[in-house]
């Protein structure tokens, strides 16, 4: 059972509702003319025959105009195509969830419209029907979608959004951009109303990792737990104590906390004295504290509880490029026969005084392969494969213990001066900046063209 990307063609007066098809595809498919079908798209369907054209080499279906309406079929010119057990779908219907819609048709979504767009084209050679729309764009009276479409424009060489009505999509691919736009009641209801309808929805990453959560699933795993840092949730100063005892460094993090926000490294010197960093007000900062008890007050006196929604995380002594730590970003993807692929590594160096790898505290990014040719030579790809194994490990490890499907992970790992591989966070809406870098912008391409490949085997396309 294949399908294929054909080219559709709407005939605007037809005097029947029959699917019109060339012999080309009528091969392909394995289907007759003269034959009752039931013609699909998404959650809309119909019954119909199928009848054949004359004369035609090219593969291509014909569809009568009501057909088109009644389906809900966007004004496309060419889609995949399957068929099986006398049903023939089109498609598949492919929905991005987000929020944050503009109202312009220039950036429909803002700053992430270009993400977006890159997820879109990436899918055109595959012939999804792929789009981006918000709770608000779902029709549900009528059961059809007005999402946001990316289209060439030949006249502008450029593409260009339009607006097109669509069917209720096979595969929702969420990427609502954070843990407060997720709570919000639309989201919320319009999530519940597509997961529980009956057209059985495929939905993927759907929600927000919790890291203590993610912890607790990855710790007592027979082969992730020889990954996972020692860690604590809701420490106690006592705790902290005796966890410096051990590491000499620890990093407190919030437990439901993304972009390395609200993250304090402290360490611990053989004076008795400890030094805190972190990161406020767009700089660095470095405080030492004469014990351990004046350092908690200081960041936590005021709100007594808020170390409750942090975690302690042992602290690792990385391996260091120019004298900075270096952690590393290993993008993860489910491709087309339901395995995970590795679209990209990149190592993240530190920048001067940070807490953290991230760029936006001054951080770097390297191609992997780079920095292990630099510092480990001949050795360096064995290096680098053992931490990419280590990636394929834990993701296989994370599944069945989250809510939903997973089809995408973003990885932050480490190596300590010993070569041992460490986790310290996995991220279910991965932010893609390492693919920014000019030499993994064709990884970051890749990446983006998992997104359909996935999105079609969970459609049953593939």
């Amino acid at each position: 059972m294949n399908s294929y990307v054909c080219r559709l063609h709407r005939l605007r007066s037809a005097p029947t509702k029959a699917v019109v098809m060339t012999p080309a595809i009528m091969r392909k498919l394995g289907c007759t003319a003269g034959s009752s079908v039931r013609l699909c798209c998404g959650n809309k369907e119909l019954i119909t025959r199928i009848a054949s054209i004359k004369g035609k080499k090219e593969e291509v279906i014909y569809l009568p105009a009501s057909v088109a309406a009644e389906l809900s079929l966007p004004p496309i010119s060419a889609a995949r195509v399957i068929f099986h057990n006398r049903t023939l779908r089109l498609g598949p219907v492919i929905g991005i969830l987000t929020t944050g819609f503009t109202g312009s048709p220039l950036k429909p979504f803002g700053a992430r419209t270009s993400l977006f767009k890159q997820f879109l084209v990436a899918g055109l050679a595959d012939g999804p029907i792929f789009f981006v729309f918000t709770p608000a764009m779902v029709d549900w009276q009528n059961e059809t979608v007005t999402g946001w479409f990316i289209h060439y424009h030949p006249a502008h060489k450029q593409y260009v959004w339009r607006a097109e009505r669509t069917p209720l999509p096979d595969v929702v691919y969420d990427r609502v951009p954070n843990r407060k736009q997720e709570m919000e009641p639309s989201v919320v209801a319009c999530k519940e109303r597509l997961l529980n309808h009956r057209h059985n929805i495929r939905w993927f990453n759907q929600g927000f990792f919790n890291k203590w959560h993610i912890h607790e699933q990855l710790y007592n795993h027979p082969v992730a737990s020889q990954y996972i840092p020692e860690t604590i949730h809701s420490p106690r100063v006592k705790e902290l104590q005796e966890m410096l005892n051990r590491h000499q460094m620890l990093y407190l993090k919030p437990s439901s906390g993304s972009l390395g926000l609200g993250i304090i490294r402290i360490t611990q010197q053989a004076k008795g004295s400890y030094y805190c960093r972190y990161h406020s007000l767009q700089r660095n900062v470095l405080k030492r504290f004469t014990s351990l008890d004046k350092l908690v007050r200081y960041f936590f006196s005021q709100q007594a509880t808020r170390m409750d929604r942090y975690i302690a995380q042992q602290g690792i002594r990385l391996i260091r490029h120019e004298n900075r730590a270096v952690d590393f970003r290993l993008h993860m993807h489910k491709n087309a026969c339901n395995e995970w692929k590795l679209a990209g590594t990149a190592a993240k160096v530190a920048g001067t005084g940070s807490v953290t790898t991230h760029v936006r505290t001054g951080g770097s990014v390297i191609p992997a392969h780079e920095l292990f040719r630099m510092h480990y030579g001949s050795s360096g790809p064995q290096l680098q494969k053992k931490l990419e194994q280590a990636a394929v490990a834990i993701a296989q490890a994370l599944e069945g213990t989250t809510p939903g499907l997973l089809g995408e992970l973003g990885m932050d790992m480490g190596i300590d001066t010993h070569q041992r591989v460490w986790l310290f966070e996995v991220n279910a809406k991965p932010g893609r900046h390492i693919f920014y870098h000019p030499d993994l912008r064709s990884a970051g391409r890749q990446s983006a063209r998992f997104i359909t490949e996935y999105s079609l085997k969970l459609a049953e396309f593939i």
